[in-house]
């Protein structure tokens, strides 16, 4: 009998000894499939939301019935048995792994569930305008071939793909040295594909550094704000892009004449198209914005201090709901903390009840009646002017020294 795989923890933990550790990441392609090749991909994407939901289904009533739960290793065989029925020998047709893959997904999502990281599984539908499904590598059934940009998978052979300018003059210097663990592939409404790479690689374990000791002229605070998108401590304002709200308009029009078109009509699924395509370009227009200024940001300092926002409690607020959905600082924050652990630096989140903005950077003091509205302001302690965002930028700064200096209990 075969032994228990290893966990990421206990192959770490071996690989300790040689210095080196387990780093994942993933690469995300441009797919530009055959209309065969396509025709496959929906099919396979419509059998793994069936086996998504057909499973939840199951495990729901199972746990009604007997209070026991159902795993999907226990129900993998009888759902290999349910394959073979004529009524569902169309499941065959498309990758195994696929399904393999849907049905540990609703393990997953339970798992979180009970971790209190997610809401309880819902049934996937089909009207969403992402639709995809995930595959698992076994015996060289994906692969990636950046030469001649094509990428293998399961039932699909070698699907054509775009690789970036980055990407191409980084596999070309350095070659490609991970090993590729799984595949996504996602078809968005607007019409366009893209395949994702679950890539694992072994690297050096890099040194490590005493951060209590890192000079305060290396640690940079941000202040992050609707006005401004950043402000740090040096005082460099970065102005917020405001995606949505540039094509606010055209998406308004877009979706007024689809609201007069017969839906299900041929100019019905035209303008759908569109909006579909305008949601993509801001949706990629402001990842490409927080993708560069978070490199900056960490390209240029050694330790970054931010806040721990509660976005979801400051979204509720109805007149900047669409505003701080549109700057996207909690996706900034998640960019800013890999990209730092890829380059062995720092980021500290201090804790989002710190009085930063209404706290004078003077005398400390904590000026309660200060106003949203009020962007400049004087201390009524010291009589200290300040502005609020380069304030509040410098307090976080000095709270981030404070929290890297004082010595963690055993």
């Amino acid at each position: 009998m075969a032994g228990k795989r290893k966990t990421i923890k206990q192959r770490n933990e071996e690989l300790a000894k040689e210095n080196k550790k387990i780093r994942n990441y993933g690469l995300k392609f441009r797919a530009f499939s055959t209309p065969k090749q396509h025709e496959q991909i929906i099919q396979t994407i419509g059998c793994a939301r069936f086996t998504f939901n057909f499973f939840l289904g199951e495990r729901q009533e199972v746990y009604h019935e007997t209070k026991e739960t159902l795993r999907s290793g226990e129900f993998k065989q009888s759902f290999n048995a349910l394959k073979d029925h004529p009524m569902f020998n169309w499941l065959k047709k498309v990758d195994k792994f696929a399904l393999e893959c849907a049905l540990e997904q609703v393990d997953d999502a339970f798992d979180r569930f009970f971790k209190g990281q997610n809401r309880y599984p819902k049934f996937r539908s089909k009207h969403k305008s992402k639709q995809s499904y995930s595959t698992k590598e076994t015996n060289g059934n994906i692969a990636l071939d950046f030469e001649k940009e094509q990428i293998k998978l399961p039932k699909l052979g070698w699907v054509n793909v775009k690789l970036s300018k980055k990407q191409r003059r980084l596999f070309k210097e350095q070659g490609f040295n991970g090993k590729i663990k799984g595949a996504t592939v996602t078809v968005h409404s607007s019409g366009q594909t893209h395949i994702s790479l679950k890539i694992e690689e072994v690297v050096p374990i890099e040194n490590d550094i005493d951060w209590s000791l890192v000079s305060a002229e290396n640690i940079m605070g941000c202040d992050l704000g609707l006005t401004h998108f950043l402000i740090d401590s040096n005082g460099n304002k970065i102005e917020n892009p405001r995606y949505l709200k540039q094509y606010l308009k055209k998406l308004a029009t877009l979706q007024r004449q689809l609201k007069n078109k017969k839906k299900g009509s041929s100019n019905y699924k035209k303008l759908q198209h569109n909006v579909a395509k305008l949601h993509l370009k801001i949706s990629n227009l402001r990842k490409d914005f927080l993708h560069k200024q978070s490199r900056k940001l960490v390209n240029e300092n050694q330790v970054i201090v931010l806040e721990d926002l509660n976005v979801k409690g400051l979204i509720k607020n109805k007149k900047l709901a669409r505003s701080i959905a549109d700057v996207s600082w909690s996706t900034f924050v998640t960019f800013v903390s890999y990209k730092a652990i890829w380059d062995n630096k720092k980021v500290v989140l201090i804790n989002r009840f710190f009085a930063s903005s209404k706290q004078c950077n003077g005398c400390k003091e904590k000026h309660t009646l200060l106003s949203l509205s009020d962007r400049i302001w004087v201390c009524p302690s010291c009589g200290a002017e300040h502005d609020r965002d380069r304030n509040a930028a410098n307090n976080i700064k000095e709270e981030g020294i404070r929290i890297l200096r004082t010595p963690v209990a055993s």
